[in-house]
């Protein structure tokens, strides 16, 4: 091990460096290890670490110095490889050498002037998988952030590289969150160290307290010397106690659990037993009115929310193939879809394979829903147009990540905080399509709703719900314009 001693004394004589970073760096440089993985809960300096490997291999001397060997870093987007790419400068200035950066908006590069010797920094993308066969040392940045698809392509083709030059190591730094369950990263993790290969995981038990400081101290190692650190993950337990559709997150990112939080639900069911016990108000006034139109054989969604908290929600299914059928097709609880059926919740275009929009329109105006505003995304907007027929003001709802996130967020401010509530007859079919609205997380953490299965989740409705109550909050708080088009009046 004495390449990872003489990396560990290198950066201690320039800073401190914490003590299960020093035993990490040691395993992996030793000679018989060619694959290294680090994985530990935010904030315990992860990238400080990766800039000052970085800094170790492009210093003339250090232990890592291959004079005219390139360098290779990768990180989950190109803002992340900017900060990577500050730390290493960072850690290089000062040290009597010169050298060049560069920062074309698509490659980033720092250059050894005297000898060439230079390091890259790439993203994940898949497109830049290729040639990677010439770096000596590869440092992986947050790999549990990459592209999904891309991610894999990369790691396929780092793994591959590797074994073309004497010496050639990779090494990865990062918590396991936000990767997918089943995704190479967590199970590169859960595979452990044999052969080449070395993995270190810091992560709290599953089992154990999530909110025990003793849990969280055991795996965050910095919050003993880091104030700052401390203060903030106490912080983020004690707002996760108060709002717990947080919980999942501080549970992925603090304790580095493996925690469904790329497809989380859209609320936590007891957040939704809360709403459910709430009294609900009479209407009064008129309702904003969210709506996702299904197209060929999907379903409709409607739900109608009053600025008391008041909603209501029905839903439009086509009458080919049955409701015994689809309940066998969609693998839900023999005789749900009927019952949604009997409580006058859940219509069916008897008859026909793709159900038409004005049959959802005619029962809101049977059952009295008159509402202030239609909101709905641009799919389909001609036909809702013709099926609303002038009656009702309707506003397109562009669903980009940002516009979803905010629909979101504000649905999931509502069933927390209040007033959010539900009629009881509509409660059921709220509750099957909560349970299919599965929430889908990006690398810069924005939230968009995705199928569970394609063509076969009933999430319409919790669709249309975040529709209504992005509006309501909205009106709550004083904008300086509305985020969406105005497409249809009433005549």
């Amino acid at each position: 091990m004495s390449l990872g001693a003489d990396v560990v004394r290198w950066i201690r004589k320039r800073t401190k460096i914490p003590n299960f970073h020093a035993r990490w760096i040691r395993r992996s440089f030793s000679p018989d290890i060619q694959i290294s993985a680090l994985s530990c809960p935010r904030g315990n300096a992860k990238t400080w670490l990766y800039g000052w490997l970085g800094a170790c291999a492009m210093t003339p001397g250090s232990p890592l110095w291959r004079e005219g060997v390139e360098v290779l870093g990768v990180s989950a987007s190109f803002e992340q490889s900017r900060v990577m790419m500050n730390f290493l400068r960072a850690n290089v200035e000062g040290n009597g050498e010169l050298y060049r950066h560069l920062d074309s908006g698509q490659r980033l590069a720092l250059t050894h002037s005297r000898t060439n010797t230079k390091m890259r920094i790439l993203s994940s993308s898949g497109k830049r998988a290729m040639g990677l066969s010439q770096f000596h040392t590869i440092l992986a940045d947050e790999p549990g952030s990459w592209e999904e698809r891309g991610g894999e392509l990369m790691w396929n083709a780092l793994r591959q590289s590797l074994g073309k030059l004497p010496g050639q190591r990779l090494l990865l730094i990062g918590t396991r969150a936000p990767a997918p369950e089943n995704g190479w990263w967590p199970s590169l993790l859960e595979s452990g160290s044999f052969g080449r290969q070395h993995v270190e995981l810091v992560a709290a038990p599953d089992d154990a307290p999530w909110d025990s400081w003793t849990t969280i101290r055991k795996v965050n190692p910095l919050v003993s010397v880091s104030a700052e650190l401390r203060k903030t993950t106490l912080a983020e337990r004690d707002e996760a106690r108060r709002n717990q559709s947080l919980i999942p997150a501080f549970r992925a990112f603090r304790l580095n659990q493996m925690v469904e939080t790329t497809k989380a639900v859209l609320v936590p069911a007891e957040t939704w037993r809360r709403v459910e016990a709430r009294e609900v108000p009479p209407r009064e006034g008129k309702p904003i009115l969210g709506l996702d139109l299904g197209s060929e054989r999907s379903w409709s969604g409607a739900w109608a929310l009053w600025s008391n908290g008041r909603a209501e929600a029905y839903a439009l299914a086509p009458g080919i193939p049955d409701l015994a059928e689809r309940e066998k097709q969609d693998a839900m609880p023999r005789g749900i879809y009927r019952k949604l059926y009997d409580d006058g919740v859940l219509l069916v275009d008897e008859g026909l394979r793709v159900s038409r929009p004005e049959v959802l329109i005619d029962h809101l105006v049977d059952v009295g829903i008159d509402p202030e505003l239609v909101l709905a995304d641009r799919f389909c907007l001609g036909a809702l147009r013709d099926a609303i027929d002038g009656r009702w003001p309707i506003a397109e709802r562009v669903t980009r990540w940002s516009e979803a996130t905010e629909d979101i967020a504000a649905f999931r401010k509502l069933a927390e905080d209040g007033p959010l509530s539900i009629v009881p007859q509509c409660r059921a079919l709220a509750r099957v399509s909560l349970g299919q609205a599965h929430v889908k997380s990006d690398d810069q953490g924005s939230l968009r709703i995705e199928k569970k299965q394609h063509g076969r989740s009933r999430d319409d409705v919790a669709v249309a719900a975040t529709l209504a109550a992005g509006e309501v909050v909205r009106r709550a708080r004083v904008m300086p314009r509305p985020r969406w088009r105005l497409v249809g009046m009433s005549g």
